[in-house]
């Protein structure tokens, strides 16, 4: 069994930077790990504004993928275990729901697209990023507010936020019923919702990386510090798939390092500075 291993897109553009340097790499990770490319990834790849970057890394992520599989965006991998699991509770198992998406990997394959395609990809991307701010930043008014009462109460760092986003009627569990009951129509109980946390590691660190979320943008103070942006969070969903994930983004590299730890996600979160070095020591 390779281990398997999943980047960030931020990783594929550095390979690219180093063009025929990063020869070796790309050998060693053709032949020494199960190589798993996200959708992700193809989506930020296809979004980039410069048609011979674009290109160019299309034929990385094509090469990657000629000995490698493609799995979905975060949200229709959701989609798809929590579809699983209210069909039927009892024989749920989130390994053996497929996540697969041969259509990218098809799409990729065949450049079954244009420069509309790609500029509409990069307007959606940026109005995801907007939105995704915007509705935990609204909070930061309501809770100011109430945290003037008391200036000891606001959390200083994650841990101390997630402390108050698991209690009872924590958001937490607001999430994570809000996440279940769109896809399902169903309004789980929080005793629901923590059960299927339990046994769904992807919902679960998903659900871990919003509160990321909600603490940098809602809660926070905010000291000039950055902090993880959108995609970097949503990446949380693919941790259970992989045993290394690797990024060349440093703030996306601590907040999923703590998710890891708080969620109890079994991945190792590597800076991709580390992974060339220690590659390069192996090789």
């Amino acid at each position: 069994m390779l281990p398997t291993i999943i980047f960030d897109t931020s990783v594929l553009n550095k390979i690219e930077d180093g063009g025929p340097a990063s020869e070796p790499l790309m050998k060693g990770l053709e032949s020494g790990f199960e190589v798993i490319l996200t959708a992700m990834n193809a989506d930020e790849i296809l979004a980039t504004k410069e048609v011979g970057r674009r290109d160019a890394l299309l034929l990385r992520f094509g090469r990657l993928l000629s000995s490698a599989k493609c799995i979905w965006p975060p949200h229709e991998i959701i989609r798809a275990l929590v579809s699983a699991h209210s069909t039927n509770p009892p024989c749920f198992d989130w390994t053996k729901v497929g996540v697969r998406a041969r259509e990218y990997e098809a799409g990729i394959s065949r450049r079954d697209f244009d420069d509309e395609l790609c500029a509409r990809q990069r307007e959606y991307q940026f109005e995801v990023h907007k939105e995704f701010g915007k509705m935990w930043k609204k909070l930061r008014p309501l809770l100011d507010v109430i945290l003037a009462k008391d200036p000891s109460k606001r959390p200083t760092n994650y841990q101390e936020a997630l402390s108050i986003a698991v209690r009872d009627g924590g958001v937490l569990w607001g999430v994570g019923r809000g996440l279940y009951g769109q896809v399902s129509g169903n309004d789980p109980s929080e005793a629901e919702t923590k059960a299927f946390m339990d046994v769904c590691p992807p919902f679960r660190s998903t659900c871990y990386g919003l509160v990321m979320a909600w603490y940098n943008e809602s809660l926070r103070v905010k000291d000039g510090t950055p902090t993880p942006g959108c995609n970097d969070l949503m990446m949380a969903a693919y941790l259970p798939y992989c045993s290394r994930f690797v990024t060349a983004d440093g703030p996306q590299r601590d907040g999923l390092r703590e998710i890891t730890a708080q969620a109890r996600i079994d991945c190792d979160i590597h800076s991709f500075q580390d992974f060339e070095r220690n590659f390069a020591l192996v090789a």
